[in-house]
């Protein structure tokens, strides 16, 4: 994604009720106002005399500056990981408060990280934890920690709601963040703030109204793009059978709609549910698994980070971290034409990394699209890695309700398919061509 390596720069939003704010909330003194904030200290909080409480708001600044480091060089995990550490640190040495600005600070700064690495579900929450912190911030004190600091939080949060798929609560976010904005820009100018930092509020502020205004410009996509899929899926519905060129017309159409909207949300498993659907209706089993590859190589960047207080947010609790399949397997070399990314396929190992990171009603397309592809070892693996995962007790439940039978059946269809394809492969060589042509149809 062409985002900004900068954390300031990534936006999102929050709801309505997360803008309250009280008015008797500590005064948090700055030794630098514009984006300063990992230099925020609580004037109001009592200092401790505890000698490990200091040696934890050492390591919790050292950590913030390593979070901070990795975010910068594109080492987005890494940069979760750091600021999770921070984050525990910092709530084991300080009483937590609706008014602890360096917590608001690490969670806005962790959610941008998780935004990177694609976890944009627990982006959007810790933006919404970032802004609870700052509840009882005093609406006058402090511009970029109050008004400016809760306007682009909740850009952010927006943003990461839309890309997760949540394009509804996005959509309210995004007119929240404006109306914030353009509240807080009142303040601004009603303060007794110096010049400079006045229009750097100014700027921040004005940016996050043009930020969450592009957002929804992409809602209006997004769901231009739904309706439009909408009608083509009743249309089909309706004629199906009548023409085969028509039926295909109208798949590339639902295709191409649903191609518009993921590129809004890359995050809604459901739109990528239906992009494979839409794939297999054309028979298009090739692209089908590369796209099935591709997503599980992006999910597999988020490996690891759910730890702490993000681990409630693990959507894959009791799957190992993948030793096979590589994050940016599909991202080196992008210009190499001697392999090109839409025809890279994964190993057999990398594959059963994969099926355990997929949704459960991509599997069965994923499978048929690796056995019609003649890639049967992959085939083979993915499935018994599926029928043994759902079959240990300690995993059971975990993924839903994946039918054994359905895997049983995609088994013996693989083995069908494996003997015909040897067979009709013998006749081939024998000059059998009309016998083999047959069992290749079989397949």
């Amino acid at each position: 994604m062409g985002v900004a390596r900068t954390e300031e720069t990534s936006t999102s939003t929050n709801r309505k009720d997360s803008f309250a704010m009280g008015s008797d909330g500590p005064y948090y003194k700055r030794e630098k106002t514009f984006y300063g904030f990992d230099f925020a200290r609580n004037e109001t909080r009592a200092v401790s005399d505890s000698e490990d409480d200091e040696g934890n708001n050492d390591d919790a600044k050292r950590l913030r500056d390593e979070s901070k480091s990795f975010y910068i060089n594109g080492c987005y995990r890494e940069s979760v990981l750091r600021y999770t550490e921070a984050i525990r640190l910092h709530r084991e040495s300080h009483s937590i408060s609706s008014g602890d600005a360096i917590l608001a600070a690490l969670y806005g700064n962790r959610a941008a990280a998780l935004m990177m690495t694609g976890a944009y579900e627990g982006a959007a929450d810790d933006c919404h934890r970032a802004l609870q912190c700052t509840v009882a911030m005093p609406a006058t004190g402090g511009l970029d920690s109050g008004p400016v600091f809760r306007s682009k939080i909740s850009c952010r949060m927006a943003r990461a709601l839309l890309k997760a798929g949540n394009v509804w609560e996005a959509d309210k976010a995004f007119d929240s963040a404006i109306g914030s904005a353009k509240e807080a820009l009142q303040l601004v100018a009603q303060s007794n703030a110096g010049a400079e930092e006045t229009r750097a509020a100014e700027k921040i502020l004005n940016q996050s109204i043009t930020d969450a205004t592009l957002g929804l410009s992409d809602v209006k996509r997004y769901r231009d793009a739904l309706d439009g899929a909408t009608k083509i899926t009743a249309d089909n519905a309706n004629n199906k059978g009548m023409s085969v060129a028509a039926d295909r017309r109208n798949s590339v159409q639902l295709l191409m709609f649903i191609n518009s909207a993921l590129m809004v949300s890359p995050g809604s498993m459901e739109l990528h549910e239906r992009r494979v659907n839409a794939l297999a209706s054309l028979k298009r089993w090739a692209e089908l698994g590369n796209h099935c590859e591709r997503l599980a190589a992006e999910i597999v960047k988020t490996d690891g980070i759910f730890t702490d207080d993000l681990a409630p947010l693990n959507p894959f609790p009791d799957i190992k971290a993948a030793t096979s399949l590589k994050p940016d397997f599909f991202e080196r070399n992008p210009d190499n034409a001697a392999d090109p990314v839409a025809l890279r396929i994964l190993s057999p190992k990398a594959v059963c990394d994969a099926v355990m990171r997929l949704p459960n009603g991509i599997l069965p397309l994923y499978l048929r699209s690796l056995r019609l592809e003649e890639r049967y070892t992959e085939a083979a693996k993915a499935g018994a890695s599926i029928e043994m995962h759902v079959n240990n007790s300690k995993h059971r439940g975990t993924r839903g309700i994946v039918p054994l039978a359905w895997l049983s059946n995609e088994r013996d269809k693989l083995r069908r398919t494996m003997s015909w394809k040897e067979r009709g492969d013998t006749l081939f060589r024998n000059g059998d061509y009309e016998r083999a042509a047959t069992k290749y149809a079989a397949c």
